[in-house]
């Protein structure tokens, strides 16, 4: 079973609970009660019910109630007791079900086990990494997207001659040099345009764009949030791209700004000293304007060379922070436009901005601060997207070393030596120049397994995922982590139910839903079908529920105009015949032909039935015209079909799911109360009226 399936059906308590009293506290404070996990006067933990040899505690039905009902913050002792029973019971219905799932040996059943095995897989890899690496990783990255920085760097890359790549030793050095000159007082910018390897922002003096946890590479990212605005690097900062060194300009909250601008170019019909005298004509009259924020508005829209924007009265569509430019696509300002918007507060017009594509008159309308738990959510993504795969990989590779996990050193140069290392996987004869002494010999060793070069070149020249893998050092240790990752994060998660509690009791959740979707296949979904005698004995006993709307058989003339409409009506009220002018005048599609007979209408189902029934219409009523779909319409009521009872095929498109609702239930019940005879239920009063006596 998949893992969705599983999760959709793991608790099913969400989708059966009553609702109503939990709409009915909309609009009202939780109360601020505390909830009691352990009882008074002692440490053992607050039991509301047994179900059969189980204990049903207070905290675990506290966090069904908060995981399922999507209410984390929301305290199960803090809710109306009516509402809290109805969840308990449903909750000890769940128990129920998974008890007699295991007393029926469903748990022992081989395709079920595999089940669990293979989820425990999925969620243990995930839940160790989350732990190990991405939890607290997320919450940095979070912290730092509430603040951006302003800084700039120096890059030194300085290749090999000969070989043509990195020199690492020379790019090292070279860093050190410059930090000892920035320390004797050298400018850095002047330093990063003569010295910088990375020239683009050389040019720049070393200066890049604000960022925000997630912009840029992460040991420039880790460096930038260490060093102290006003300081630089005092030691090179390794990356696979060479040596950085980093300096901090600025450091402020992260503001999200919305603001609205006027841009005015000049053009064959004004040169550039009229638009200069337009631009201070518009600036002077906002200034002394009481409603500024309504005029700047229309004068956007009036006078803005930014037709898209000016139509929105001069706003870009979303509002802009620094760090990640415009919130709908990431656009960024030219610099001296975005320095104009932050130089303003909030309600200030700014002077004339000049910038490559004119000239700009700008408003700040507003600014937030980025919203916290939002940032969270957005830091899990960013951080899974842009770092994780690479703190993944150093945290393995730190327990490979811990563990002895690792290369015969000798045996691997013999390899090597062997092989013609400009070939890859993809060349079948690669394997014929290895010794036939050295294929026995161990390549790798570790406590969980030991790989020989025969086992491991096999792989290589079998899998089909390693096809095309380069027979070097890289792609010998790319094989070799695909091959031993999954071996050795099994090692380092297989007691995770010890070390994390939450993890067991995440998994014993996972479990019992595979438990409860098998039992409840048995007892309820295998039985559930359509049975047309058993379904009318359930048409029979709830007729009431059958009733058809009341319907009205209208007329109607629907025209584009509203001056035609209006002289249609006027026809009317003359005496001519409304179905006869339909024929001639009405617009809708297909109805001439039918003289505007729209049949009869339910004001479930038809607006113009709503209009009949909104004003109390008898028979031979005439309204409108009133506006219709784009147009206008008249209409008469020629006739009223009072409700009546549908017959059972009249009824069976609504019919059909309530018997199958009905079904459900009934099934269950008979089931439940059968398995209530071994494994009784038992609510604890005493336990409950101490917390809901409040309420």
């Amino acid at each position: 079973m998949s893992t969705a399936r599983t999760l959709s059906i793991l608790f099913s308590i969400a989708a059966l609970t009553a609702v109503q009293p939990l709409q009915a506290q909309k609009g009202k404070k939780a109360s601020k009660v505390a909830a009691p996990a352990v009882t008074a006067g002692n440490t053992s933990p607050l039991i509301l019910a047994t179900v059969g040899p189980e204990q049903v505690t207070y905290a675990e039905v506290e966090r069904a109630f908060q995981k399922n009902m999507n209410r984390r913050e929301t305290k199960f002792s803090s809710i109306p007791r009516d509402t809290a029973m109805e969840f308990l019971r449903l909750y000890t219905n769940y128990r129920l079900k998974v008890l007699n799932a295991r007393e029926r040996g469903v748990d022992k059943d081989s395709a079920v086990k595999a089940d669990i095995g293979n989820n425990r897989k999925l969620l243990a890899e995930t839940y160790f990494f989350d732990k190990k690496i991405a939890d607290q990783r997320t919450d940095e990255l979070a912290k730092r997207r509430l603040k951006e920085i302003q800084l700039n760097i120096i890059l030194c890359a300085v290749n090999n001659p000969e070989t043509k790549t990195l020199d690492t030793l020379v790019s090292y050095r070279k860093a050190q040099r410059l930090i000892t000159m920035l320390n004797g007082g050298a400018d850095f910018e002047k330093l990063a345009r003569d010295s910088s390897d990375d020239k683009e922002t050389g040019a720049n003096g070393g200066s890049l764009p604000w960022i925000s946890g997630g912009s840029i590479i992460k040991v420039v990212e880790d460096e930038a949030y260490r060093v102290a605005p006003g300081t630089f690097s005092q030691s090179p900062v390794k990356s696979r791209f060479g040596y950085f060194i980093v300096k901090v300009k600025r450091e402020e909250p992260r503001a999200l700004v919305k603001f609205r601008h006027i841009l005015l170019q000049a053009k064959d019909e004004r040169d550039s000293v009229a638009t200069e005298r337009l631009a201070d004509s518009l600036i002077a009259v906002l200034r002394k304007a009481p409603n500024q924020d309504v005029l700047f508005g229309q004068l956007a829209e009036k006078f803005s060379d930014d037709k898209a924007s000016g139509a929105k009265g001069g706003y870009l569509g979303s509002p802009y922070s620094r760090s990640g430019g415009l919130e709908a696509n990431g656009s960024r300002l030219v610099p001296a436009f975005e320095e104009a918007v932050f130089g303003l507060k909030d309600g200030e017009i700014s002077g004339k901005v000049k910038t490559l594509f004119g000239t700009h008159i700008v408003r700040r309308d507003s600014t937030k601060l980025p919203d916290v738990q939002l940032e969270k959510d957005n830091a899990k993504r960013v951080y899974r997207r842009l770092y994780f795969e690479e703190d993944k990989r150093v945290l393995i590779d730190s327990l490979k070393k811990a563990w002895n996990w690792a290369w015969n050193v000798s045996v691997y140069d013999r390899l090597m030596h062997a092989i013609d290392t400009t070939k890859n996987t993809q060349d079948t004869s690669w394997t014929r120049t290895i010794p036939v002494e050295l294929n026995p010999q161990t390549l790798y060793s570790s406590p969980r397994i030991t790989y020989t070069v025969a086992m491991f070149t096999d792989s290589l020249r079998r899998r089909l995922d390693m096809r095309g893998y380069t027979l070097n050092r890289a792609g010998f240790e790319r094989a070799l982590n695909k091959m031993t990752d999954p071996l050795l994060v099994e090692e380092a998660t297989k007691n995770l139910e010890k070390s994390y509690p939450d993890f067991a009791a995440l998994m014993q959740e996972f479990n019992d839903g595979i438990l409860l979707f098998k039992v409840e296949e048995q007892e309820v979904w295998s039985k559930l079908r359509f049975d047309t005698a058993d379904a009318r004995v359930f048409y029979d006993t709830t007729k009431a529920r059958w009733m058809s709307d009341r319907r009205y058989r209208i007329t109607e003339i629907h025209t584009l105009n509203d001056s035609m409409a209006k002289a249609l009506r006027s026809r009317i009220d003359k005496g001519e015949d409304i179905a006869k002018l339909a024929g001639e005048f009405t617009q809708r599609e297909g109805l001439r032909d039918k003289n505007g007979n729209m049949g009869a209408l339910a004001p479930r189902t038809s607006k113009l039935a709503q209009k009949a029934e909104s004003v109390n219409a008898l028979a031979g009523t005439v309204i409108g015209p009133f506006e219709e779909e784009k147009g206008y319409s008249i209409i008469r009521v020629d006739a009223i079909e009072p409700p009546h009872v549908r017959s059972f095929d009249e009824a069976l498109p609504e019919l059909a799911p309530a018997y199958q609702d009905a079904l459900q239930k009934r099934l269950q019940e008979i089931w439940l109360s059968d398995v209530r005879k071994r494994f009784p239920v038992v609510y604890n009063q005493k336990a409950l009226d101490s917390l809901y006596s409040r309420k």
